[in-house]
């Protein structure tokens, strides 16, 4: 692959009989890094994306080519994904605290990898791609930080390039926020009622499926695939299993207003658009606007939430 900027390091690793690439973008968010480690404990030849060159120093160490660009540096992107045959693109960071308009940030990522994904697959190298979506891609008016969701499966379809795109349920890493809480305070809290049920994931789940499908190990059918975990699971039973592992073993979880999340976040240094968005999508949780569809498709993953916690708290 000819990558032309200097920030390109060149794993050992040479490239593999069959002359299968996979560039993965955003490799350092916790998705991204799983995709990453899935496709290289496979013995596939990976090139990860990221914006520091430090943070990516590890998979490069692991035997991965590594890039850097932001992703929504279009040519930067394009060069990264020169002789790709598989691509794994998502949005990252899922936010951005002091944003005033994310939407249009959230416009300049998808336009970017659309242009990468489009420049490769013109060139003849690029066959698959998939894409991390997330289940509030199922509700059309979805807002707030995952508003870009479905607009960027839209965007990558509109390539041509055949692409599966992956609808995760609730991260599991989205707990760590309220383990630091409960470690502290022995309380945690949000606008999601504590009762209802949520299709919690592992991101390293998550990882494994976009590898298989990068691979072939899947059938690659185009179109929206949902991915969940092995069961669904309330932020009360996350919060008493939490207060176990770490010792606060009356630990509780407060249910509150949406007044209060935001004034929090304000208080935490977010901008009033990202407060409002942040609540906005996460009001859209707990009101049952945005969930599984289970569709015919779907996918069950094996981590549980107990084995998430296990490491997690540790």
């Amino acid at each position: 692959m000819n990558v032309k900027h200097s920030s390109q390091e060149t794993s050992a690793r040479p490239l593999g009989a069959d002359s299968n690439l996979f560039v993965v973008t955003a490799a350092t968010s916790d998705t991204g890094s799983a995709v990453v480690r899935a496709l290289l404990e496979g013995g596939s030849d990976v090139v990860a994306v990221g914006r520091d060159r430090e943070r990516l120093r590890p998979y490069a160490e692991l035997g991965a080519r590594t890039h850097v660009s932001p992703l929504d540096d279009a040519e930067g992107l394009a060069e990264a994904m020169e002789g790709a045959t598989g691509a794994f693109v998502m949005m990252a960071p899922g936010l951005i605290p002091n944003s005033t308009d994310f939407a249009a940030y959230q416009r300049a990522v998808i336009a970017a990898q659309a242009h990468a994904v489009q420049t490769a697959y013109r060139q003849g190298s690029l066959r698959r791609v998939v894409t991390l979506s997330g289940w509030a891609a199922n509700y059309s008016g979805a807002r707030g930080p995952v508003w870009g969701l479905r607009r960027l499966e839209e965007g990558i379809d509109a390539t041509g390039v055949p692409a599966v795109h992956l609808r995760a349920g609730s991260f599991m890493e989205n707990l760590r926020p309220d383990i630091a809480s409960i470690k502290a305070t022995g309380t945690t809290g949000g606008l999601v009622p504590p009762d209802l049920p949520l299709p919690m994931i592992a991101t390293a789940d998550i990882g494994r499926v976009a590898a298989e499908f990068l691979r072939g190990n899947r059938d690659f059918t185009p179109g929206p695939v949902e991915v969940v975990g092995p069961a669904y699971r309330t932020l009360e039973e996350a919060t008493r299993l939490i207060g176990a592992a770490v010792g606060a073993a009356g630990a509780r979880y407060v249910l509150r207003s949406p007044e209060a999340v935001r004034a929090s976040l304000l208080e935490a240094g977010f901008s009033g658009h990202m407060a409002d968005g942040t609540v906005a999508m996460t009001s859209d949780v707990a009101e049952g606007r945005i969930g599984i569809l289970d569709d015919a498709r779907a996918i069950t993953t094996s981590t549980t939430l107990e084995e998430f916690l296990a490491t997690a708290t540790a």
